[in-house]
């Protein structure tokens, strides 16, 4: 867990600092931070990053530039590691052993949440310090960061409570992104409409804390009651519940397992299931949300043209909107990649992949048919996904059109495998490292999301697959760069299957 820790507090406060200091050398005049604040105030923007109160200042643009990826990452580091150090431990029968002596049965729970609260000060000290560095000021600064903290507390109670309801850690993450999900569409609509249910959200408790605007100190008490209750419950609940068991269990499964999960290819879509059908809705709902905005953003950018500098749209504002919206769709499909391959490395460790092994299934079969699935997965994730991005946008909002936005969508494909060839490897050669995937994960985000915005230079900007893909719909598509996309993800993925034939399984 302390190996987990250290990455995400590596990555969260390498990313704040790489915004606050792009953000200050970007906008260093007063006259072009109150263009971006002029430029960024329109309501389709605000569903998106949030009714930032301060945009006129360098906090304020730092707290817009940095709301998207901090509405999902925080709340990820709760979930992430409370998870682990929960649920997952008592799937693997680990924790069974440890309670089998002296340890009072809470002491998981609270060892992990005493764990994401250490974790949490030292990633709020360094955006203190990073934004202070920067040039923010230091009130603000400290308020943000502990808005931020906060955020994070809240759904590591959340999933340490969850751990306690559902049978298993992929059920609490389920649940706990959906949770957010709901969050993000509550502090959306609520912005933008100016209704109350933005204060059921815990994103909405973030940015009503207003650190760059008038500060609200007070909101702070309302994430941090509600994670003291939501941890409270789940040490009581510890407590009483049969080890190994949960409040909902769910139905019996069938007496006999069918033909086709008797096969690898059948085990590895039961397997992968769930992951599968979790990224997909979180990707069909962004689309819907984002093409029912596709006008809006038009209407915007008609009104104001300088906006178009700030969020590169180019030419065609409407081709322009759904080419960014395709690209965070690519990222989620990332996102699913890493995730449902990182279930292969589970079961090595959770010692379920070595008596599927001592059979007659082959090393070469069991991991190529997971990889054809989260493969298929990805294609159907992109392809569905972008469907409903042009449906919605051409239907609703009469922008775009349906077929060259899927065309978009499926053309990130070769980006997408390159880092599932990478995760691959990482798991044939150094299934140790495999949670360097997630840093690959969180590189290629922050270039996506920040990269144009912050004008980083042409060579940081190239590390990543998804800037060779082009900007489809809006743009042409080189079929080279696909084509080399696709020899790098092969090769990779080659590597990844013959370290995999060759090592020792398990490896710890």
């Amino acid at each position: 867990m302390r190996r987990s820790a250290l990455v995400w507090v590596l990555a969260l406060v390498g990313t704040m600092a790489a915004t606050a200091v792009s953000v200050a050398e970007l906008y260093d005049t007063p006259t072009k931070v109150q263009t971006y604040a002029d430029a960024i105030a329109t309501d389709a923007l605000v569903a998106v990053n949030g009714r930032v109160e301060g945009l006129d200042t360098l906090g304020g643009i730092v707290q817009d530039e940095f709301g998207f990826l901090a509405a999902f990452l925080m709340p990820l580091l709760g979930v992430g590691l409370v998870t682990a150090a929960t649920r997952r431990e008592e799937e693997s029968g680990r924790l069974e052993q440890l309670l089998a002596g002296r340890v009072d049965r809470r002491a998981p729970v609270l060892a992990s949440l005493v764990v994401v609260v250490v974790t949490v000060v030292v990633t709020m000290v360094g955006f203190a310090v990073s934004l202070v560095a920067a040039g923010v000021p230091t009130e603000g600064s400290v308020l943000y960061s502990l808005s931020l903290g906060a955020l994070a507390l809240v759904f590591a109670a959340l999933a340490a409570l969850l751990a306690q309801v559902v049978l298993h850690a992929r059920a609490v993450y389920g649940v706990a992104l959906a949770v957010l999900a709901v969050a993000y569409v509550f502090r959306g609509v609520g912005d933008v409409r100016g209704w109350w249910v933005v204060w059921l959200s815990p994103l909405g408790w973030a940015e009503r804390t207003a650190p760059f605007g008038e500060p609200r100190w007070w909101v702070l008490l309302v994430p941090l009651v509600v994670a003291v209750l939501l941890a409270g419950a789940a040490v009581v609940l510890a407590a009483r519940r049969d080890l190994g068991s949960a409040l909902w269990r769910g139905g019996a499964g069938p007496e006999r397992a069918s033909t086709l999960l008797q096969r690898p290819l059948g085990l590895a879509w039961a397997l992968q299931r769930g992951s599968f059908v979790g990224w997909l809705v979180g990707s069909t709902v962004l689309a819907a949300v984002m093409g029912s905005l596709a006008q809006e953003v038009v209407d915007a950018l008609t009104g104001n043209p300088a906006l178009e500098v700030y969020i590169s749209l180019g030419d065609d504002p409407a081709d322009g909107f759904l080419a960014m919206v395709v690209l965070y769709l690519a990222i989620l499909g990332i996102g699913y990649v890493v995730q449902a391959l990182g279930i292969l490395r589970q079961e090595e460790t959770e010692g379920r992949l070595e008596p599927q092994l001592a059979g007659t299934v082959a090393r070469t079969r069991w991991l190529g048919a997971h990889l054809g699935v989260v493969l298929a997965g990805l294609v159907v994730i992109l392809g569905a996904s972008s469907a409903v991005l042009g449906l919605t946008s051409a239907s609703v909002t009469g922008v775009g059109s349906v077929w060259p936005v899927v065309g978009a969508g499926l053309a990130y494909v070769p980006a997408v495998i390159v880092v599932a060839g990478l995760a691959a490897a990482l798991f044939g050669l150094l299934p140790r490292g495999y949670v360097a995937a997630w840093g690959v994960f969180g590189g290629v985000t922050f270039i996506a999301f920040l990269g144009a915005g912050l004008q980083m230079p042409q060579w940081l900007l190239d590390v990543s697959p998804t800037t060779h893909v082009g900007t489809p719909p809006q743009g042409d598509v080189s079929g080279v760069a696909l084509a080399v996309l696709v020899v790098v993800a092969a090769a990779l993925t080659a590597a990844g299957v013959v370290g995999f034939r060759r090592r020792d399984v398990p490896r710890g």
